[in-house]
């Protein structure tokens, strides 16, 4: 079961280039609850409430132009809005938008003390690794 969840929560990490690009720090599940929300404002352009897929697309082009971002905590994939949206209705809140990024947190936080470790983020890393 260990192992299971060990190699579910290597997700958490697929942002990230390589295990540097982590803060070699424990992480905390308000610290990925408020990089959620930041992240969460800077897409909606309108300031509504909601994201569109418009306003998705429009702020990943955005980042592309600006060279991109490898942080993990900022970085908006591709797949963000699908993550965000799983139901397809085409609009996102900020309680959705939350919604994946602990469910992987979750996974990553083996000990379920509500802080990723040092060792648990590279016990993520390294079980992402053998997925490619």
């Amino acid at each position: 079961m260990l192992k299971i969840s060990a190699l579910l929560a290597a997700s958490l990490f697929a942002t990230a280039a390589s295990a540097q690009a982590l803060p070699d720090r424990p992480i905390t599940r308000a610290e990925v609850v408020a990089a959620a929300k930041a992240q969460f404002q800077k897409i909606d352009a309108n300031h509504d409430g909601i994201v569109t897929r418009e306003e998705f697309e429009a702020y990943r082009q955005k980042q592309a132009a600006a060279g991109g971002d490898d942080n993990p905590f900022t970085h908006v994939g591709s797949h963000w809005f699908d993550h965000a949206d799983p139901d397809g209705t085409g609009r996102v809140t900020l309680d959705q938008a939350e919604q994946h990024p602990l469910k992987l947190f979750d996974m990553a936080d083996m000990n379920h003390d509500g802080v990723i470790s040092p060792t648990e983020a590279r016990m993520a890393m390294a079980f992402r690794s053998f997925g490619k």
